[in-house]
């Protein structure tokens, strides 16, 4: 049994707030913490630039403890749930630890043993069936564009298809958000934005494509941050990331930005975020285009006419998502792990599924395949899906 007052003297207590970050992914990490209070999450990055909770740590256990062994940057963002309190433990002091209560080392790795069998168990919930459209009926005839009205003005931003989305915001959204005040990084100007309580979100799902469902709230919602001064937009957790000529751009459309009459209501309309969407795109597609950051709007705006029940502008949207994508993975330098590289072609291949390209989802499969240096769970995950997807083509 661990005598919590031995670990205290030769560690620190440290407190974090709820939804306070105690450390990103690839952060260099030289310590591991014992939870006395409270929980967190552990968050990994995905292909698509976003954070994907795995797991959930309670009191009595730990985290951390791969990046002190192994003297490696975290594989993972931990995020408290709500207030926590932990004990700090260094790599100095780690084995005059273990050696006062050897009853730690069999914790951790007992613990290492079960987060490994949790992962597995997720991956076979994760695991997408591959849908055979053979058979189905032809994709509807649309009709002229209806335009939003707060894009009356912008018609040409919106591609011909997209219609009048009239879906509301449940009022149970509220629960999940709160407000908060930020500096606009184009204009400087201050507003104030919505930010989502990831602590209260409980993961459902994470789809073949990467996205992520939550119980009772669709974070797509509130994903795009838009300033009311200069309507520069973009995703909340890229919206820090501009430089001189997206500013220019910007700064040189506000006018034109401003007959839109754009802001979110209370409670948020889908046509709404449907215009915060476009209008991020407009700014990224303007200022030096970025192949892998468009491409994330088009695969999100692809889910967003998923949920409006538009099966065209779902197959359009996933089609110029795919495009981009595959401009990003042929053609740009990327600095990405084999592990990323592998969610990149994993999603590619969806995407050609989705878009009736079969063979060249095969071909990404195959290619998502890594024994040297990539990840078992998802050549794994990539095996099952060629094995799934042969037995449908024949």
């Amino acid at each position: 049994m661990l005598n919590i007052g031995q670990l205290a003297q030769a560690g620190l207590l440290k407190k974090y707030g709820t939804d306070e970050i105690i450390f990103h992914q690839g952060d260099p990490g030289h310590e591991m913490f014992i939870l006395l209070k409270g929980r967190v999450r552990l968050l990994a990055h995905s292909a698509d630039g976003t954070d994907v909770p795995f797991m959930d740590v309670n009191a009595g256990d730990f985290f951390g403890e791969m990046s002190l062994l192994e003297n490696a940057p975290r594989s993972a963002t931990v995020q408290a749930v709500d207030d926590c309190m932990v004990i700090v433990i260094n790599e100095t002091n780690f084995e005059s630890v273990i050696a006062q209560q050897p009853a730690l080392a069999l914790r951790i790795m007992k613990g290492m043993s079960k987060r490994i069998r949790q992962i597995n168990e997720e991956l076979a919930q994760l695991k997408g069936e591959i849908i055979s459209e053979e058979g189905s009926e032809p994709a509807k005839q649309v009709d002229a564009p209806v335009i939003s009205t707060s894009m009356q003005d912008l018609s040409d931003l919106v591609p011909e298809g997209h219609q009048r989305y009239p879906d509301i915001a449940p009022p149970s959204d509220a629960d999940y958000l709160f407000e908060k005040e930020i500096d606009c990084p184009v204009c400087g100007q201050k507003f104030t934005t919505t930010m989502v309580r990831s602590s209260k979100l409980k993961l459902k799902n994470v789809d073949s494509d990467l996205r992520q469902t939550f119980e009772d709230f669709n974070s797509l919602w509130y994903m795009v941050w838009v300033c009311p001064h200069c309507f520069y937009a973009n995703f909340n957790f890229e919206f820090k990331k501009v430089d001189h000529n997206m500013c220019q751009w910007v700064t040189s459309q506000t006018e034109r930005m401003k007959a839109t009459g754009f802001k979110y209501s209370q409670p948020r309309r889908l046509d709404e975020v449907f215009t915060a969407f476009y209008l991020a795109l407009n700014c990224l597609q303007n200022n030096k285009p970025d192949a892998s950051r468009i491409a994330k709007v088009w695969l999100r705006l692809s889910w967003l006419y998923a949920d409006a029940h538009d099966e065209a502008m779902y197959k359009y949207a996933s089609q110029k998502a795919l495009g981009y994508f595959s401009e990003a993975y042929y053609n740009a330098h990327r600095n990405t792990s084999i592990e990323q590289d592998q969610h990149l072609t994993l999603l590619l291949a969806e995407l050609n599924l989705r878009t009736d390209h079969p063979e060249e989802a095969l071909k990404h499969y195959r290619n998502s395949i890594v024994r040297k240096g990539g990840s078992a769970i998802l050549n794994r995950q990539a095996e099952d899906k060629i094995q799934e997807l042969k037995e449908l083509l024949h």
